[in-house]
């Protein structure tokens, strides 16, 4: 497994678990409210955090394991791999993105558009970083 894949199991765990956690334990119940657009930023204080730290401790390992590894450039490969991923994470961007500008027309709060767009970026990225990692298993 090459560097560049294992720092993408760390980012898409560090997305999955970080996010998840956001997602099953906000107050649902307040999202309407003023406190339910504090609890966002509140809540995503920690998330910030924990795939900071995820990804600064997991890269600084990797690194120190192989640092002729870490410093190589990235061949045509990685490239095509990397191009692709962000192609396929545009369309769930884009969906999302219509998503919320449906939503604007529902008269939806500010707190149920702040986790709508929060959820668009956390999905398109789990699909980039996904379908990234597919194709480094795949040999692309």
């Amino acid at each position: 497994m090459s560097f560049r894949e294992k720092i993408h199991w760390a980012a898409f765990l560090a997305l999955l678990f970080a996010f998840g956690w956001y997602f099953l334990t906000y107050p649902w119940a307040i999202v309407g409210t003023d406190a339910g657009v504090w609890a966002v930023a509140g809540m995503l204080v920690p998330v910030t955090v924990v795939i900071l730290g995820v990804m600064s401790i997991t890269a600084a390992y990797f690194a120190i394991r192989a640092p002729k590894e870490a410093n190589l450039k990235e061949d045509e490969r990685e490239r095509t791999i990397h191009i692709r991923g962000t192609h396929l994470a545009y369309y769930p961007l884009v969906l999302g993105v219509w998503a919320n500008m449906i939503a604007m027309f529902y008269r939806l709060s500010v707190g149920e558009h702040l986790n709508l767009l929060i959820a668009t970026v956390v999905i398109a990225e789990l699909v980039r970083v996904g379908s990234q990692l597919y194709f480094y298993r795949r040999g692309y």
